[in-house]
């Protein structure tokens, strides 16, 4: 593999990098809140009748023991 190659492969793989967290997005649930538990995690009922367990990100609250 000559250095030109090496260049474009390691530029790619540090692009893929950089943009990969913008894969990771938030999704959106809508629905009635069932419980809390740890202050930073929540069940919820949605409209399909599923139960979904949230946590939050960059909460800092006290553990329920």
């Amino acid at each position: 593999m000559n250095l030109i190659n090496f260049k474009k492969i390691l530029f790619l793989a540090l692009l893929y990098l950089a943009f990969l967290p913008l894969f990771a997005a938030a999704q959106e649930h809508i629905g009635k809140v069932l419980g809390v538990s740890d202050g930073d995690t929540l069940t919820i009922l949605d409209d399909r009748k599923q139960q979904i367990k949230v946590r939050l990100a960059e909460i800092d609250t006290p553990e329920s023991a």
